[in-house]
């Protein structure tokens, strides 16, 4: 579908794009992210069996970023009128990183339309060490390139991955994760700062299941831990990677899907 723009004051359709057939799943990326980026080879391994739409959070991909700071309310709804735009009535969500809370509250807020939910390497708030390094981010936003490339690998990547790379291919894939970065960063950051979704965990009672990532040094397993203890019957896994989950472990992140969306 084309761009869209997002007024400032109320939730509108966001950009997605779509892959696939069958039951459909809507997938919420985090921070600093897009629907292009964020997922790796994920939505391909999904696509064999469910119709996967990726939706383009404000300043990332394909949706205008508004005015003003975002709130997790009208993102929620947006989600709502894009997944209706595309057609759904029921569907799956799965949201990654900040995509979690916002996946949360869309729940809470649409719980006719949400037939499960996947909450990969998620938070319901902050922690300190976490809003230390969001903070570390926005600072860097306005550094060389190269140091804040290196500073979201170093974040994002777990060991295994980053041990295959050599100098060359650190500095190069530094470049890159800093050149893709959407013009919405600095609004995502500031959102995820403010993140608390806490008291509507108990509120859920959809299927649900909780991915953490080993290695993650991000968004450490403690806060998919959290999650998981405040859903009644959630259900908490773990796949060894870093915070970049769909990339590193696509297979393994997709195994664990099929088991709640099949299921």
């Amino acid at each position: 579908m084309p761009d869209v723009a997002v007024p400032a004051e109320r939730p509108a359709v966001l950009h997605y794009t779509e892959h696939g057939q069958g039951s459909p799943v809507v997938l919420v990326h985090g921070a600093g992210g897009s629907g292009a980026t964020s997922w790796g080879s994920l939505p391909e391994h999904l696509a064999s069996h469910h119709r996967v739409l990726l939706v383009d959070n404000p300043g990332s991909g394909g949706s205008a970023l508004p005015e003003g700071p975002l709130q997790l309310d009208t993102l929620a709804d947006s989600i709502a009128l894009t997944a209706a735009q595309a057609g759904l009535e029921r569907y799956a969500v799965v949201g990654y990183s900040m995509g979690s809370a916002i996946a949360v509250r869309h729940a809470v807020r649409h719980p006719a339309e949400v037939t499960a939910l996947a909450l990969l390497t998620g938070l319901a708030r902050p922690d300190t060490r976490l809003r230390l390094a969001l903070h570390n981010w926005q600072q860097l936003m306005d550094a060389e390139p190269a140091l804040l490339g290196r500073y979201l690998l170093q974040l994002s990547c777990g060991p295994a991955a980053l041990d295959q790379l050599d100098t060359a291919d650190l500095d190069r894939l530094a470049r890159e994760t800093a050149a893709a970065l959407p013009p919405g960063t600095r609004q995502h950051i500031d959102l995820a700062l403010r993140i608390d979704v806490r008291a509507e965990l108990r509120e859920l009672s959809v299927p649900t299941l909780v991915i953490a990532a080993a290695n993650d040094i991000l968004v450490t397993p403690d806060h998919s831990a959290a999650l998981a203890q405040g859903i009644t019957g959630a259900r908490l896994t773990q796949v060894m990677s870093g915070h970049d989950a769909p990339t590193e472990q696509p297979m393994a992140v997709s195994n664990h899907l099929r088991s709640l969306l099949n299921g």
